[in-house]
C-alpha cells in the first residue's frame, strides 16, 4: 500500500523547507550549531513529529564541500556526539561480540568512491579495531593511477555480521573491451569488489569481483550512460557501481545501482539470482526500482524471501521526476515472481534522490529512511504514517550517505567541558560533555582555589550544553556530572573570564 501524510509546519527553519525541493539552495548556509564551553560545531536538526517516535539515537554522517564527520543526535534536535573531522561514509552502529559499536569509513573520498579504512569505535568512543584492504595482493589501480593508498576499502558497506565479521567493497580500474555497449575495444571500467574480513585478524575470507562474472553480470544491464567514459584509467566506465552488501547464510546479496539491480551471490562467488526487469523473476506493477541503495532481507523462507530497501529513481543524470520511496517487495522462490508489499513516502515533502540513501526496520513496525543526497531522515510508524522529519541541511549542500537509529550509552573517557564568566555582578557556567547520553544533572563547584571548591548549584542537565546562570561569582568554577555511567567525574577546573 501507498503511504502518506501532513505535518504543520512548527518553526521558521520548517517554512523555509517548502522550497528545497524545487530548487537547490547550496548558496545559503544552513544553520551551525555552536557553544560556548567547545569548539566544535555541527549542522541544527530541524525536526517535526506528528506522533511517537521509536527509542534511541539518530546516527549520520553530514558533510559538505567543506567538512565531514560522524554524528549522533537526540530526535528533538539535540547533538549528542559530534565525532572527528574527516572524510566519512558508511556510519552505522551495530553490534559486534555481543556489545554495541559504532563503524564507519574514512579515508580518501574521489568522484563517488573512496580509499580507506572502517573504523570501529566502542561506546566509550576508542577506536577498538581498524580494518585495512591493503593494495599488494589485488594490485589496485586507481583513477588517480600511479597515486597509491595504505587500504583501499571503498565508502559504500560497512556491515558487521554475527560472525565477527566485516563486509567492505572496493573498486578497481581495469582494462574491458566495451564495443559491446558502443565504446572501445581497449577500454577501462571500475570493476566492483567486495570482501568479507576478519575484523580481529584483518584476514580477507571471501573476495568477488564483478568483471570476473561478466558472464553473469553483463555490461549491457548497465543504465549509466557511456558519455565518452571507459577510454583511459582516469576516467573509466562504472561498472557495475556496487552499493551494498549484506550476508545470509553462506550466501550474498548485493545491489549494483546503475544495473538497477539486486544478485545473490552463493559461497562460491555464482549468481544465484538476479532481481531485475529482464532478470530471473517477473515484476508486478508497483514492483520496479531504480538506482536503489541499501536491500536488505527481512525475512528468508524456502520459499519466499522479502526485502526492503531505498529506492531512489534518480541518478545524476535523469531528469529526477520519478519520487525517492521505500520499499518492501516479496519474492515469490517458487513461481519467480515480484509483488508489492509497502511503498513509502511523505507526500507533504516529496524527495527526489539521486544518490545514496537507506533504509532501517525498527522495533513495533517503524521503518527510518534516510535520503542520501537529500539532508533528511523520516520515521514512519506501523501503520505508514510519517511521524518524524529531520533535515540537516540544504538538497545540494549538505548530505549523508546513511542513517540510523539505534539504542547507546555513550561513556566517553574525556572530562565534561567548561567555559565561564561574570557580568553585571553575576555568573554564567556552559557545560557540554561531547558523547555522553545519560547525565541528569550538573553540580558547579567554585572558589579561589582548586582545593577548596564548595558546591555553587546543581541544576538539570538541558541539551548538548547546559547554561547555567548563577547570583554568586567565584574566581574558579569545576563541574561535576550527577547520575549515568559518568557519575562523579569533573571537568577541569576553569578561571572565570569577563566574557564568553
Amino acid at each position: 500500500m501507498w503511504h502518506t501524510n501532513k505535518v504543520s509546519f512548527l518553526n521558521l527553519f520548517t517554512l523555509i523547507l517548502g522550497a528545497v525541493e524545487s530548487s537547490a539552495q547550496s548558496s545559503t548556509q544552513w544553520p551551525q550549531q555552536t557553544f560556548k564551553s567547545t569548539p566544535l560545531e555541527a549542522p541544527y536538526l530541524n525536526v517535526t513529529k506528528n506522533g511517537k517516535t521509536e527509542l534511541g539515537y539518530l546516527f549520520f554522517s553530514p558533510s559538505n564541500s567543506n567538512w565531514s564527520y560522524p554524528t549522533i543526535y537526540q530526535d528533538d534536535g539535540q547533538l549528542v556526539w559530534r565525532g572527528p573531522l574527516v572524510n566519512t561514509s558508511a556510519e552505522q552502529p551495530q553490534m559486534l561480540n555481543g556489545e554495541p559499536v559504532l563503524a564507519y569509513w574514512n579515508g580518501a573520498n574521489i568522484k563517488g568512491f573512496g580509499f580507506g579504512s572502517i573504523s570501529i569505535l566502542n561506546s566509550s568512543y576508542d577506536e577498538i579495531y581498524k580494518v585495512t584492504l591493503p593494495g599488494a595482493e589485488e594490485k589496485f589501480v586507481t583513477v588517480l593511477d600511479p597515486v597509491t593508498y595504505p587500504s583501499y576499502i571503498d565508502i559504500h558497506e560497512s556491515q558487521i555480521t554475527d560472525q565477527g565479521t566485516i563486509l567492505v567493497t572496493a573498486v578497481n580500474v581495469t582494462q574491458m573491451d566495451l564495443s559491446s555497449i558502443g565504446g572501445p575495444k581497449d577500454g577501462w571500467v571500475q570493476d566492483g569488489l567486495f570482501y568479507e574480513i576478519d575484523i580481529k585478524t584483518n584476514d580477507v575470507l571471501f573476495r568477488w569481483s564483478t568483471v570476473e562474472h561478466l558472464s553473469e553480470i553483463p555490461l549491457s544491464n548497465n543504465e549509466l550512460p557511456l558519455d565518452g567514459k571507459g577510454t583511459n584509467k582516469t576516467t573509466p566506465y562504472e561498472y557495475p557501481h556496487l552499493n551494498s552488501v549484506a550476508k545470509y547464510g553462506d550466501s550474498y546479496l548485493i545491489s549494483s545501482r546503475f544495473m538497477c539491480s539486486f544478485f545473490f551471490i552463493d559461497k562460491n562467488g555464482n549468481v544465484t539470482w538476479h532481481l531485475h526487469v529482464s532478470g530471473d523473476f517477473t515484476l508486478t506493477p508497483g514492483t520496479s526500482f531504480c538506482y536503489q541503495h541499501d536491500p536488505r532481507f527481512e525475512s528468508q523462507t524456502e520459499d519466499k524471501i522479502t526485502i526492503h530497501f531505498h529506492n531512489n529513481e534518480n541518478a545524476d543524470f535523469t531528469s529526477e521526476t520519478v519520487m525517492t520511496t521505500g520499499m518492501t517487495i516479496a519474492l515469490d522462490m517458487k513461481t519467480k515472481i515480484v509483488t508489492l508489499v509497502d511503498k513509502l513516502w511523505d507526500a507533504g515533502q516529496p524527495v527526489y534522490a539521486e544518490s545514496q540513501g537507506s533504509y532501517q526496520n525498527l522495533t513495533n513496525g517503524h521503518v527510518l529512511m534516510q535520503h542520501g543526497a537529500v539532508p533528511k531522515l523520516e520515521e514512519y510508524d506501523e501503520n505508514g504514517a510519517l511521524v518524524m522529519r529531520a533535515w540537516f541541511g540544504y538538497h545540494g549542500g549538505t548530505k549523508t550517505y546513511r542513517g540510523y537509529r539505534f539504542p547507546w550509552v555513550g561513556k566517553p573517557r574525556t572530562k565534561p567541558d567548561v567555559a565561564a564568566c561574570s557580568t553585571e555582578g553575576k555568573m554564567v557556567v556552559y557545560v557540554s560533555w561531547n558523547g555522553a547520553t545519560d547525565v541528569q544533572e550538573w553540580k558547579v563547584l567554585g572558589g579561589s582555589e582548586e582545593g577548596q571548591m564548595k558546591k555553587v548549584t546543581v541544576v538539570p542537565r538541558n541539551g548538548f550544553e547546559t547554561r547555567i546562570a548563577v547570583d554568586e561569582v567565584v574566581e574558579k568554577v569545576v563541574v561535576e556530572a550527577v547520575g549515568g555511567v559518568g557519575d562523579g567525574r569533573r571537568s577541569e577546573v576553569v578561571t572565570v573570564g569577563q566574557s564568553c
